[in-house]
């Protein structure tokens, strides 16, 4: 590890603090990725932030990252591009046993706190602020989900677009009706990452839409088990799968706005 970090990724990354490289040049290509806001960060450029993000130190990452938000790069490409394929990508090596649980805890932590601090920069002017009647929505993982980084990023897209956010402290459970039943949410989000959690999820989302203060409250589920399953999305009784990043609160509106025509 620290080998590679000293002759390739290093090298690589003060590159990207240099005056451009003329065309023809080998590394010309590391320019074109990591330096223009016309592209976006490369597969090879996700492995290599892993590796930096898997280091005994967590400077390397963040000047990783640094160096794209000077080179011009929005927060959310550096949300959606690097830090959300990281985590996928650190997800892949420990389920191929190419790397220890304590390693993914790690950096899944240190993707957690790269994520905060890039929190006030998104959207360029910062967080609208709460309105009086501020939308509210419940996020939460499915009960048994381990890695829960991708609701993070969720939430931080609910939190810009102006609404108030609450991610409860633990999987879901019998916890989204608890919730639910002693306040009120305009939309509650539930993230499952296994077909093992379809059939508590339908008893989840049932016992919600029965016991829920708000009588009308809107259900979204997301994760990797729903993409391009529409009939999962059904059968666990949700309104929308739509938990996919910055369009999240997008799709929770049309939710609402949709159940308002319908009165």
């Amino acid at each position: 590890m620290s080998r590679t970090l000293e002759f390739d990724i290093i090298p690589r990354l003060v590159d990207v603090h240099r005056a451009p490289f003329p065309p023809g040049h080998p590394h010309a290509d590391v320019e074109d990725a990591l330096g223009s806001t016309d592209h976006r960060p490369s597969t090879r450029d996700v492995e290599d932030f892993v590796q930096l993000v898997l280091a005994r130190e967590h400077l390397p990452a963040q000047a990783f990252v640094d160096a794209l938000g000077q080179r011009g790069m929005s927060v959310e490409t550096i949300y959606l591009d690097l830090l959300a394929p990281a985590a996928q990508h650190l997800n892949y090596l420990w389920a191929q046993d190419l790397c220890e649980f304590t390693q993914v805890t790690l950096g899944l932590a240190r993707l957690q706190r790269l994520l905060h601090e890039l929190s006030p920069s998104l959207g360029g002017g910062g967080q609208r602020p709460f309105r009086g009647n501020a939308r509210r929505v419940l996020l939460l993982p499915a009960c048994g989900e381990k890695q829960t980084f991708g609701l993070s990023m969720v939430a931080e897209f609910f939190h810009h677009a102006g609404w108030e956010v609450d991610r409860g402290h633990g999987p879901l459970d019998t916890q989204a009706v608890e919730f639910a039943q002693s306040e009120w949410f305009d939309v509650i989000g539930l993230a499952a990452g296994s077909e093992t959690r379809l059939e508590p999820l339908r008893r989840s989302i049932l016992d919600i839409r029965r016991l829920s203060r708000n009588k009308e409250v809107r259900v979204m589920v997301g994760g990797p088990i729903f993409a391009g399953h529409p009939e999962r999305v059904k059968f666990v009784g949700a309104d929308a799968c739509g938990l996919d990043g910055k369009k999240a609160p997008v799709h929770a509106e049309r939710l609402i706005a949709l159940r308002l025509r319908n009165h």
